[in-house]
């Protein structure tokens, strides 16, 4: 399973050649230096303080691979030249890092006038469209190196989500308006073209894991899982083999988030919810979802490439003055729990005869997002809250004794008039603790606009 994707940087330094150059080749080292160290691909750096360093390096750059530009100004830099270089490279983000003077031991401080560059050149950067992430020092300050690993890290992440693979076994589960999605649009805005597959190739899938196979899985589940009530062999087979068939999938076709057709799909065909086998695949490498949810998927990476952690979706279910209760019908990594995964047989009606996840949610801060569609253009929804214990409470219409299932009572930070206006669906993706800042700067990366 794909887990990172490294960025490729190529580092312009820009300065002014009549400016002491051994001034310039001192800061040009250490800030290079720095760089190579961060967790990305440095491919190529230049030193650009003349008409003929631009048309040279724009010769040189010449259909190498770039996903982010360092603009080093270590001194004032005439515009034109830089321009020259990226005019070209619109799409592609800046990091403009500039270091400030120095003070001598009498006091008086040398500027290399990196401020005049930047403040030259951002005017112009803003006109064409570019992208950019400013980090202009003050005088005799050490070097903001943990913010540029930092901003390198969320271009990372914006490449990530560009370079995902969704797979949905299904479509649309119940035919939810909000779990359908427009593939062109989606590819043509990050670049991820979601693949479907067939149930029928799955249950196939579950048709070729062995019996030695499926017996292995089953004695996993028995050994690393708490049960809360008996559970055969063959109800967990059952299970073992649906978990087997996705994992199958999902490795062999390198995805980074995949999800199968739940209440009109394994549920009414299979006789079986696939809840366990979706409690097992989950986690930060893979994104699973309910309902063939499109979008949650493309949330839920997002999310979890900016935290390293796994998101997991919770569904509305009952709402109070300042307060939402979330929760999920027998599904939540395990990340998510507080002692461990915990599952019972449980019973909806007639129609399932499932396993389902009961195990208890962590609480604590939270952030909480939703990417979507309206009217042709995308956005996230983005929020946080604190996650409280939830009530004592059941779904409507599960046999007695009803499964505590997955679920807290999530504190907003908005009047619940104003979050039932904006929250575009009823599922919500949640990841712990504060991550706003960062999920809107690879947002901006992205171009989606944040809707809070």
């Amino acid at each position: 399973m794909k887990n990172t994707r490294q960025l490729n940087v190529i580092m312009l330094h820009l300065g002014e050649a009549m400016y002491p150059q051994d001034y310039l080749e001192d800061v040009i080292k250490k800030v290079q230096e720095a760089v190579s160290g961060m967790e990305c691909n440095l491919v190529g750096c230049y030193k650009v303080m003349s008409e003929k360093d631009a048309g040279e390096c724009s010769r040189l750059i010449e259909g190498s691979p770039v996903d982010l530009f360092i603009l080093n100004f270590v001194s004032w830099h005439i515009t034109p030249y830089v321009m020259h270089i990226l005019k070209n490279y619109t799409h592609i983000p800046l990091l403009i890092w500039g270091i400030g003077g120095t003070t001598d031991k009498t006091g008086k401080l040398h500027s290399p006038a990196a401020a005049a560059g930047i403040t030259g050149f951002l005017p112009v950067a803003k006109e064409f469209g570019f992208t950019v992430k400013v980090i202009l020092q003050k005088p005799d300050s050490a070097f903001a190196l943990k913010e540029a690993a930092h901003f390198i890290r969320l271009a990372s992440c914006a490449k990530k989500v560009r370079e995902s693979r969704i797979g949905l076994i299904g479509y649309a589960d119940m035919g939810l308006y909000t779990c359908a999605y427009d593939k062109t649009a989606l590819f043509r805005k990050l670049g991820i073209d979601i693949e479907d597959y067939s149930g029928y190739e799955i249950m196939n899938r579950m048709a070729q894991c062995t019996s030695e196979q499926a017996a292995e899985i089953v004695t996993d589940i028995r050994s690393s899982l708490k049960f809360e009530n008996q559970i055969s062999d063959q109800v967990l087979e059952k299970a073992a083999r649906l978990y087997y068939a996705m994992k199958s999938k999902a490795d062999g076709s390198e995805l980074d988030a995949i999800s199968i057709k739940c209440v009109n799909g394994t549920t009414d065909h299979l006789g079986l919810n696939p809840c366990l086998a979706q409690s097992l695949l989950a986690g930060k490498d893979l994104s699973v979802i309910c309902e063939c949810d499109a979008y949650g998927l493309v949330t839920s990476i997002l999310l979890s490439a900016v935290t390293g952690h796994a998101a997991a979706f919770m569904e509305h279910y009952e709402v109070f003055e300042k307060e939402v209760l979330v929760g999920v019908c027998g599904f939540i990594p395990e990340e998510f729990t507080e002692n461990g995964v915990k599952i019972r047989a449980a019973n909806l009606g007639e129609i399932n005869t499932g396993i389902s996840n009961v195990s208890k949610v962590r609480t604590g801060e939270v952030t909480f997002a939703r990417f979507y569609q309206t009217r042709g253009e995308f956005k996230l929804f983005l929020s946080k809250g604190t996650a409280k214990s939830a009530p004592k409470w059941t779904e409507l219409g599960w046999e007695e004794p009803t499964p505590n299932f997955p679920a807290v009572l999530l504190t907003l930070t908005m009047p619940i008039e104003e979050y039932l206006d904006k929250v575009p669906g009823q599922h919500i993706i949640m990841v712990y603790g504060d991550w706003i800042e960062d999920v809107k700067t690879v947002c901006r990366l992205l171009d989606i606009e944040v809707v809070e």
